[in-house]
């Protein structure tokens, strides 16, 4: 048997946050070197003269098989070709030896001299430039050639490189939610390259299930909209829906830049299913209402896949309302015990949560979602509340709330689920995992 406390949700939309979120894997040079474009543009023309004057160049491509690298420029859309071979030095940031495996389209190099056959003799990663890794929190002004890094404000223009799987895109292609990578000179962005990317579910035959509601892994959920799509991070996902007592739910792949297609007549399963739901009130003489008609909490009450709304009223308390998404065979839902605020003559109590809205580093391109474990409401003195503990089977969800997509959506886990729509519950586990 499962267990649900009742709780409010404040997921932030995405994108919308725009503060910093970024790993501490970055590099500064400690001698930034001035460039001179005319010196550096001479010498990118004689292919024979050596790169001492520091000419900047990002890599463009690279053919392992027949030892080729292509170059651009930073500051032009000229580009250039060279060979390399199994002798060619390639050196990081700080000097050392390195393997050919650590250059990438996008990285920013410096070349050394080339030997007699016009290859080159040594690669190395641009001290001059910084990076920033496993960027999360960015937005894009392509109207003023602005992008914002938390809340950092840098330049790019139309000779920026972006690329994604090592095909070169438009800084348009990127999404909120896809994890970057940055390499700039001071203000000035010089490539970026997509870490993990996004790709497009489009839902078909939904019908069945609009008005009810759809969740992918423990991050995102919406309501079920005719024909929707949803714009979500590359990976794996349990895919759960469920409706007017049907649904299932079933593996789906997200893979970069494609769309999947999803059927929802593949979802119906064998319908209508029903969730023996036990409630347990802890507020005195409450009443509960579910869909407007009251019911006797006593006894566990029979309730069709789907979404209900779910209303308790107590004397002395603020009226307490829910979505309430039914997607198991068996669920518990305990309403909390109430809690005070403080009016200066009691102790701070746990009804005063601080909530940590998302750290300002950022190492694995994920964030949890945060949560409150009160429903406080200016004026009111008590409040019908809830904590989460094993959450499984149900979800409860704002009652205005149409769907809710965490800032940095990231694949699931693989775990495979019992119920469908159990990775709402997940969510709600770990929502209150990160309140303790």
């Amino acid at each position: 048997m499962m267990v649900i406390f009742a709780m409010t949700l404040l997921l932030c939309g995405c994108g919308k946050d725009t503060r910093d979120s970024i790993s501490m894997e970055q590099f500064a040079p400690t001698d930034v070197q001035p460039q001179d474009g005319e010196d550096d543009a001479a010498a990118a023309d004689d292919v024979s003269d050596t790169q001492s004057d520091g000419q900047l160049y990002v890599i463009i491509h690279m053919d392992k098989k027949n030892k080729l690298i292509g170059f651009g420029l930073p500051d032009s859309l000229r580009t250039l070709q060279y060979s390399y071979t199994k002798a060619t030095q390639v050196l990081d940031e700080h000097g050392q030896f390195v393997s050919m495996n650590r250059l990438k389209p996008g990285s920013v190099v410096t070349l050394g001299e080339l030997d007699n056959e016009a290859k080159l003799t040594t690669i190395q990663l641009a001290t001059q430039v910084w990076y920033q890794d496993n960027i999360t929190r960015f937005s894009v002004d392509p109207s003023i050639g602005m992008l914002v890094i938390g809340e950092t404000k840098y330049r790019y223009d139309q000779y920026l490189r972006v690329f994604s799987d090592d095909q070169e895109i438009s800084i348009s292609q990127i999404a909120q939610g896809d994890v970057i990578r940055v390499q700039g000179l001071d203000k000035q962005i010089l490539s970026i390259q997509v870490i993990r990317g996004h790709g497009t579910i489009a839902l078909s035959n939904t019908e069945l299930f609009e008005g009810g509601w759809i969740s992918l892994g423990t991050k995102i959920y919406a309501k079920v909209t005719p024909d929707m799509t949803l714009e979500v991070p590359e990976g794996s996902y349990e895919l759960s829906v469920a409706n007017d007592g049907y649904g299932d739910t079933k593996t789906i792949q997200v893979k970069r830049s494609e769309v999947t297609l999803v059927d929802l007549d593949e979802y119906k399963g064998e319908g209508p299913k029903l969730c023996q739901v036990t409630f347990e009130v802890h507020v005195p003489d409450a009443l509960l209402y579910i869909n407007g008609d009251e019911i006797d909490y006593e006894d566990p009450v029979e309730l069709r896949y789907g979404v209900y709304q779910l209303t308790v009223i107590a004397d002395g308390f603020d009226t307490w309302e829910r979505q309430l998404v039914i997607h198991s065979e068996e669920a518990v839902i305990e309403i909390g015990e109430p809690q005070l605020e403080d009016d200066g003559s009691d102790t701070a109590g746990d009804g005063d949560q601080e909530s940590d809205t998302g750290s300002t580093t950022q190492t694995s391109g994920t964030q949890s979602p945060q949560t409150s474990t009160g429903t406080s409401q200016t004026g009111t003195t008590s409040q019908i509340t809830g904590d989460t503990e094993n959450t499984t089977g149900t979800t409860e969800t704002d009652s205005e709330s149409d769907s809710l997509i965490s800032d940095s959506e990231t694949s699931s886990s693989g775990d495979s689920y019992s119920d469908y729509l159990d990775t709402i519950g997940d969510l709600l586990k770990s929502l209150a995992d990160s309140e303790n």
